[in-house]
């Protein structure tokens, strides 16, 4: 049976199962078959729950089900252990710890356990900036066509574009958002729709059309009251301000970023708008600042390392140390590559461009400008 050549009873089971009981007298399984349907129809509620984005209102009953021994110690087990995992995603614990028990043994989950493991599996890589989230999700999606779970498609979809966004793939989520959207509206999820045109906006402007990115952004300020958190609200202002950095409107830029920090969104990524902007309409002493507000904040989180190393060139730059602009900008354009959707990679050649021609080091320039040339191609 341990080797799998044959198949376990039901009174092998048991008398298995009694055989523990008797020798732990603290332990007890639970016989009862309706375990394993309730569990599965939790588990499609927690699914449902997350396409509508209302995954706390299902807390109070997560929380009744697992502090129910009876339902680990059954033939519910599995998919207790998934619920397990489940709640800590809800409650923005770290879950993916829970991923390799699952994963081993997957063949024992119906086909919506399946998926729902597949699509946190794909979001535990997207946080580890791992593109091989793609395919989890691309599994999810597959196990999930014929479920018959309003929305699930459509946010597993979500969930593709943004990780498609996250690694400078837009041509790859342009042709994601009219289906997805279609299931949103289909589903009545009405916020996921909002989240879905906000990523819209995103991936027209990692295309360069920055006039129908920002008449997406305008749309969304215009329907505040719509909206339920001022954290959505800055997020678009976060986005709306790099659309105006890329597009070298630096007032505007400047202007919105300080709009999202007022919101309380304090994303990283704003203090590289506000600095650089200041650098380039010659206000060096409040692109400092910026930089210095920022180093105070301590922050640990890989992507704000990254920005903090943005931020350093730029700061040696405007400080004139030139060595250390060289080395720390050549290490940048290297670790960059792992970082694509930080998009500083024109900063930095700028600035090494701008660096060289102060010092007329025409060789120097020639060489900067071949490195743009073959990044811009690729």
């Amino acid at each position: 049976m341990e080797q799998g050549k044959k198949t376990i009873r039901d009174e092998d089971f048991e008398a298995v199962v009694r055989f523990y009981e008797g020798r732990k007298e603290d332990y007890s399984f639970c016989f009862d078959e309706e375990k394993k349907e309730k569990a599965n129809a939790l588990i499609r509620q927690c699914i449902v729950s997350f396409v509508y984005r209302n995954q706390k209102e299902m807390l109070p009953e997560l929380e009744n089900y697992l502090s129910d021994s009876t339902n680990l110690h059954s033939f519910a087990f599995f998919e207790t252990k998934l619920l397990e995992m489940i709640y800590e995603y809800f409650t923005d614990l770290s879950f993916q710890e829970r991923l390799p028990f699952l994963l081993e043994h997957m063949d024992l989950f119906n086909q919506t356990s399946q998926s729902m493991i597949y699509d946190l599996y794909g979001l535990s890589k997207l946080r580890t900036y791992d593109e091989t989230a793609i395919e989890c999700f691309q599994t999810a999606k597959s196990l999930s066509v014929l479920l018959n779970i309003p929305g699930w498609l459509g946010l597993i979809d979500y969930h593709l574009i943004i990780t498609y966004l996250r690694f400078m793939k837009p041509e790859k989520a342009f042709p994601l958002f009219e289906e997805c959207g279609r299931e949103f509206q289909n589903a009545g999820a009405h916020r996921r729709l909002l989240n879905l045109r906000f990523n819209q906006a995103q991936c027209f402007l990692k295309l360069g059309l920055f006039e129908e990115s920002d008449a997406i952004h305008l749309n969304l300020i215009e329907t505040y009251n719509q909206v339920d958190t001022e954290r959505f609200v800055a997020m678009i202002y976060v986005n709306f301000s790099w659309s105006k950095l890329l597009q070298k409107q630096y007032n505007e830029a400047i202007q919105f970023a300080k709009k999202a920090i007022q919101l309380n969104y304090n994303f990283s990524d704003l203090y590289i708008t506000l600095a650089y902007s200041n650098y380039q309409l010659g206000q060096p002493e409040d692109a400092l600042d910026a930089i210095a507000a920022f180093r105070r904040q301590n922050r640990k989180d890989p992507r704000s390392k990254m920005v903090l190393k943005f931020l350093e060139v730029l700061e040696n730059f405007l400080l004139g140390r030139k060595k250390t602009f060289e080395r720390l900008a050549s290490q940048l354009l290297l670790q960059l590559e792992k970082w694509r959707d930080l998009e500083v990679d024109l900063f930095v050649y700028q600035m090494l461009i701008d660096h060289y021609t102060g010092m007329e080091d025409e060789h120097s320039l020639c060489v900067v400008q071949a490195k743009l040339i073959d990044f811009l191609m690729h």
